[in-house]
């Protein structure tokens, strides 16, 4: 049986602990995490894992081998499963499974109308819930809770109902028939603090706040995966359909941290106004969400910036083709230029990354340059 090759209570665990509990409260004059989740563990399929919990604990154990191998401000967590697709098998949807992608959801709806009769399954009885709720026990029976696991991300409702109904038909209906999409956003957003609920009184150990962010043990919410209303949706239809529904959310949990792939800047504002939101996600680069030259451009992520927290994180999409391949040109000469001249409360950074095939020994070596760069750049990086 696979085992941790770490002390969960190491003296650099809990350094990394510290920094990123300082940057998620934006507490000044602290150092700003550098982290890298990108550390070169075997990737397996969705539907492999599910299939055998096993191969999942070998891919779990391995995954936080490596970050602990590296000095890394990512603390080692237990990687659950994605939701994407199973909040909608709930609601009816067939989940597709490709060879080497991730599922997703056939639309289980194309009227608007057909919403009134729809009810979600009971929790636990579909087959995506089942598994993850049998990943947290199995995790847990084998090797404890020493380690904490990544609370599964929030599906943001909107997203959840857009493959629930086809989009068109539900876009439309945003304008010809509102009472109907709200209806589901609401039950949608219902269904998810229920489930929500459920996995956080079986995990014994949570990770917050859970997938796609660097994780604490300390509970300051969870992650709200909003992808589709974000980047889709103009300013105004955010705030009637999207906006409410994570509020609530929000409200349920004390906090959220949102996630989205893509170029917010239109509804940055909105994410503002949900109730206790703590941080968000930026794929930081002129290839996907582009940052202002200057802390006094008026611009939302300035805004932002001053409010919450910001976790930066890096691909080749947002590198764009000026720096793609370039992962130190677009560490040193675009994002920190752009970040040292306001101070770094509430930061956090990836590392300048590395090639797919770099070693762990590469992958440490770009970590502690990040890190010397963050460190000897001109104050308030000091």
């Amino acid at each position: 049986m696979p085992d941790f090759s770490f002390d969960p209570r190491s003296e650099r665990v809990a350094l990394a602990e510290r920094r990123l509990r300082a940057a998620y409260l934006r507490l000044p004059g602290e150092e700003t995490p550098v982290v890298e989740p990108n550390v070169g563990a075997v990737l397996l399929t969705t539907r492999e894992t599910l299939d055998d919990l096993d191969l999942m604990l070998e891919r779990a154990v391995a995954w936080a081998d490596r970050l602990a191998a590296t000095d890394n401000d990512w603390r080692p967590v237990v990687l659950g499963f994605c939701t994407v697709a199973m909040i909608p098998e709930a609601f009816g949807c067939e989940v597709v499974y490709l060879p080497g992608e991730s599922p997703w959801a056939k639309h289980a709806l194309t009227d608007i109308s057909q919403v009134w009769s729809l009810k979600p399954r009971r929790i636990g009885e579909t087959h995506m819930l089942r598994r993850e709720l049998d990943w947290i026990d199995h995790f847990q029976r084998r090797l404890g809770a020493d380690v904490p696991m990544w609370t599964p991300d929030i599906q943001c409702p909107f997203s959840v109902a857009a493959q629930i109904v086809e989009p068109n038909a539900l876009f439309m209906a945003c304008l010809t028939d509102p009472k109907a999409v709200h209806h589901l956003v609401g039950m949608i957003a219902d269904f998810q603090i229920e489930l929500t609920r459920t996995f956080l009184s079986r995990i014994e150990h949570p990770g917050f706040p859970g997938a796609n962010f660097p994780c604490i043990s300390e509970n300051i919410g969870l992650c709200l995966a909003d992808d589709t209303p974000l980047i889709m949706l103009s300013p105004a239809m955010y705030e009637e359909f999207a906006l409410p529904y994570n509020s609530r959310i929000g409200e349920a949990f004390g906090g959220v941290h949102v996630h989205s792939c893509g170029d917010y800047r239109h509804n940055l504002d909105n994410i503002l106004k949900i109730t206790n939101v703590r941080s968000i996600q930026v794929h930081a680069g002129p290839g996907e969400f582009p940052l202002p030259l200057t802390p006094d451009e008026d611009h939302p992520f300035n805004r932002a910036r001053r409010q919450i927290a910001c976790y930066l994180d890096n691909n080749d999409i947002a590198r764009g083709d000026e720096f793609r391949g370039r992962y130190r040109e677009h560490f040193g000469g675009y994002l920190l230029p752009r970040l040292r001249q306001a101070p770094p409360t509430g930061l956090i950074l990836q590392s300048c990354g590395a090639p797919l095939d770099a070693t762990l020994p590469e992958i440490d070596e770009a970590i502690r340059w990040s890190r010397q760069q963050v460190r000897s750049g001109a104050s308030p990086f000091l």
